[in-house]
């Protein structure tokens, strides 16, 4: 991924991991034993990047994979 400044992409990853973290923590799931979660693709921009935006993908990303399992939707 290209991005100026190149250490603000750190932030949007933990941001990404904090958004998955709250959605697998949820208590509506029950306990959620293991999981693994990669990053495939992730794009930023200068002006448009903000790391509540990687936040929330995160979450969502989190709630797609649950809803895969089977896992009741919220």
């Amino acid at each position: 991924m290209d991005y100026e400044p190149a250490e603000a992409l750190s932030r949007f990853f933990a941001a990404a991991a904090v958004g998955i973290e709250e959605q697998l923590s949820l208590p509506e799931h029950g306990v959620v034993i293991a999981t693994r979660v990669v990053l495939r693709r992730a794009r930023a921009d200068t002006f448009g990047s903000h790391e509540l935006a990687f936040k929330i993908a995160g979450y969502l990303a989190a709630r797609k994979a649950l809803e895969r399992t089977g896992c009741p939707r919220l």
